[in-house]
């Protein structure tokens, strides 16, 4: 295989002299990329394509560092009141935008504004839900100013909320809470255009190719200019992770944006493979009919569903790249949270089908009275597998007869929001911000990802006292009550953790896999010795 390396020339041939001296080649890191980005509007950017370069592109009040932390960016300290209501950042005395002017409190309220201004129609502005004012600005009914934003002075800003918020600060990561240098231009079509707008990230758009790839280079008056290993970072545009492993195996690419699934247990076979991989913050689930249908009454039959599936088995042998079993909805590795489990999580597997084939007949089924559902799912290689062998060893184990109804993706959004038309849907959920409320809320009787309609008054109560509690030992007691009262109660069959992959070529030192997916070219740097052969 060809030598990767991240020390690539600039297109001279030659190094360019400078006073008589050779100048140094020009550091570029070339990332792969699994589409173009939709749109490179920090403030209406919904796509992970797009999130991944406007995290190079802007920088927010806090980051998301590897591990997950949440650590200072253009703030260099924060703090909230004792109630947990306000909060105050403190900038950074050096932060600058690209045209070398500073970044001040303003800009980040002008940017808080324009994110919740329904003129602005900001796919991720539900994030900002929680801030003084903001669900009656996104109704029109309230105008932006009116935001529970101010500065202070130049360096110092306030967020007023409506309830307490730990995880404000990990919001705050996502560039929908981008500042706005306020002469630049405020439309999709012109923040995709190379050097039309100011930005405060460590680089610059310095070229946008459709369907091909984008450039960018760094920013002179980045804050850090040190932190900043690479001149330029190049993201290629490609959709199909095959063509990108080849690409990468080809000496084309530093680092990869995915592995491709049949590939994952080969190269994790390989020391030298460059794989990284993790579980993330996001959970597969199976949502259980209780609003109809056989399983709507009977919660000790959907108890007898989940305990027939072998989620070490499928993550195993069906699902094959690394995914975790799960058995709580809440993942683990959520900050400041320990996930609840089933209260038979302790038994073999003899004993729970025990139990389950107990239960299925308590609920009145037997194999001359079988129970017989509809699974919904959508057309997904991985999702058709998962749930042919879920079916099969509910057949197996029990008897239920499964109808299975693949259909394509904008058809099943629309199906999965109907209960009359399943009794079993299948769910895939990845956390906004580090915290378990990200998972539990989904279940709360008003969420739209409630598919099922699940409702207790208890599950509500604890809820919403956890959403107004301050102190974080006591917040976490509220949310754990809550998984473990909803897991008793089986609206949901959790079956796996979803998993973070990608590729990293030798040349380069990687970072490793936020739990969140969030992935900053800041992180990254050229190998001890510049880079060098992959030795495949």
């Amino acid at each position: 295989m060809a030598a990767i390396s991240v020390l690539v020339l600039s297109c001279d041939s030659e190094r360019p002299q400078v006073d008589g001296a050779t100048a140094a080649a020009t550091t570029v890191l070339r990332r792969g990329l699994g589409g173009q980005p939709a749109s490179l509007d920090p403030q209406k950017a919904e796509d992970e394509f797009s999130i991944t370069v406007l995290r190079d592109l802007h920088e927010q009040l806090t980051a998301s560092a590897p591990d997950g932390a949440v650590v200072p960016a253009a703030a260099e300290s924060w703090s909230a009141d004792p109630g947990g209501k306000v909060y105050t950042f403190r900038l950074r005395a050096g932060a600058r935008w690209s045209n070398g002017e500073p970044v001040l409190a303003r800009h980040f309220v002008a940017g808080l504004q324009r994110a919740v201004d329904p003129a602005t129609a900001s796919g991720g502005a539900d994030l900002l839900r929680p801030i003084g004012n903001a669900p009656e600005i996104l109704r029109g009914t309230l105008p932006p100013s009116r935001l529970g934003v101010r500065a202070v002075d130049d360096r110092v800003l306030e967020i007023a909320l409506t309830r307490p918020l730990p995880y404000l600060p990990d919001i705050l990561t996502n560039p929908v809470a981008s500042p706005v240098y306020e002469p630049s231009p405020a439309g999709t079509e012109n923040y995709a255009r190379p050097g039309s707008v100011v930005t405060n990230g460590p680089w610059v758009l310095a070229e946008f190719v459709p369907g091909n790839h984008l450039r960018l280079t760094r920013n002179p008056s980045y804050r850090e200019p040190e932190a900043v290993a690479f001149d330029e970072v190049r993201y290629e545009f490609v959709a199909n992770e095959n063509a990108e492993f080849d690409r990468f195996r080809a000496g084309a690419l530093d680092v990869t944006y995915g592995v491709p699934e049949q590939r994952f247990l080969e190269l994790a076979g390989q020391p030298d493979s460059g794989l990284q991989h993790r579980a993330l913050l996001g959970t597969s689930w199976f949502t259980l009919n209780t609003a109809r249908g056989p399983l709507h009454d009977h919660p000790e039959l959907r108890e007898a569903l989940s305990l027939t599936v072998d989620r070490e088995a499928i993550t195993a042998h069906v699902a094959r790249a690394g995914q975790v079993p799960a058995y709580t909805l809440v993942p683990d590795g959520v900050w400041n949270y320990t996930p609840a489990v089933p209260d038979w999580h302790s038994l073999d597997a003899a004993a729970r089908l025990t139990r389950a084939r107990q239960l299925y007949a308590q609920a009145g089924y037997s194999a001359e009275r079988p129970l017989r559902l509809r699974l919904l799912y959508n057309e997904n290689q991985l999702v058709q597998r998962i749930c042919v062998a879920v079916a099969a060893e509910w057949r197996r184990l029990l008897g239920v007869e499964t109808e299975l109804v693949p259909m394509e993706f904008r058809a099943y959004l629309v199906a999965r929001s109907d209960p009359a038309q399943w009794d079993v849907v299948r769910v895939g959920w990845t956390a906004d911000y580090n915290d378990a409320s990200s998972f539990l809320d989904t279940l709360a009787a008003d969420s739209p990802q409630n598919f099922g309609r699940w409702a207790d008054p208890r599950y509500t109560e604890l809820l919403a006292a956890a959403a107004t509690e301050a102190d974080v030992a006591r917040r976490r007691e509220l949310l754990q009550q809550a998984e473990r009262l909803m897991l008793q109660q089986h609206p949901v069959l959790p079956l796996y953790s979803y998993v973070a992959r990608r590729l990293v070529g030798p040349g380069l030192q990687a970072p490793g896999l936020n739990p969140l997916n969030r992935s900053y070219s800041l992180y990254f740097r050229p190998a001890a010795g510049g880079g060098g052969g992959s030795g495949r």
